[in-house]
């Protein structure tokens, strides 16, 4: 099936009314924390616009579309633009804009063993916090979109302990209907020179 009628199926999805609610009760915080969220992140200097962020659960029954924007950092890191989390995905449709290689990419990912990274991020990950040790659960599924359109799929609570669960390619799209170019200007007002001294790293992620 192609990424555009997959994307058709999962517009449906959503409006036949999927269910709103998230996974359910416990505490939010402590090693035995429920709380789970999904991040989507660039590498520093590699500002990108997401246009879509759709999510299908595992089981096809919840799927829901997050509001992300613009994100500027950071990579392999949970401090990107945050979404909810109402189960776990098995299926994202992703698109966003590169502003440095101004382009268009587009994924749909299937997310591998999903279930068994969900049961991975409940494993406690301990991690130094204001001089002492706090443990919680790996509680962000992160989305790391890198130039050239790699995509890089994390479980972590901090950096230090992230755990790659995925890796995957996206392709470039003509985007005629949006307008960046506004964007595009003031993001080189503040990383042109970057770029022009260092490039477009796009291996290596």
């Amino acid at each position: 099936m192609s990424i555009k009628n997959l994307a058709v199926c999962l517009c449906i999805l959503l409006l036949l009314g999927c269910s709103e609610q998230s996974e359910s009760g416990g505490p939010l915080h402590g090693s035995d924390s429920t709380h789970r969220s999904i991040a989507v992140v660039v590498p520093k200097h590699y500002d990108a616009w997401v246009d879509t962020l759709i999510l299908e659960s595992v089981s096809g029954e919840i799927g829901w579309r997050a509001p992300i924007g613009i994100i500027t950092c950071c990579w392999k890191e949970p401090s990107g633009k945050h979404a909810e989390w109402q189960a776990m995905p098995g299926l994202v449709l992703i698109k966003w804009f590169s502003f440095a290689e101004q382009k268009s990419y587009e994924a749909l990912i299937k997310i591998e063993n999903a279930r068994r990274i969900e049961e991975r991020m409940k494993e406690v990950a301990p991690f130094e916090s204001y001089g002492e040790i706090a443990k919680l659960p790996r509680d962000v599924l992160v989305f790391g979109l890198a130039p050239g359109g790699t995509v890089v799929v994390w479980i972590m609570n901090r950096g230090e302990n992230a755990i790659e669960v995925g890796r995957y390619e996206a392709r470039s799209y003509d985007n005629e209907k949006s307008d960046y170019s506004q964007w595009v200007d003031e993001y080189m007002e503040r990383e042109g020179e970057y770029l022009r001294e260092n490039g477009f790293k796009l291996d290596g992620w």
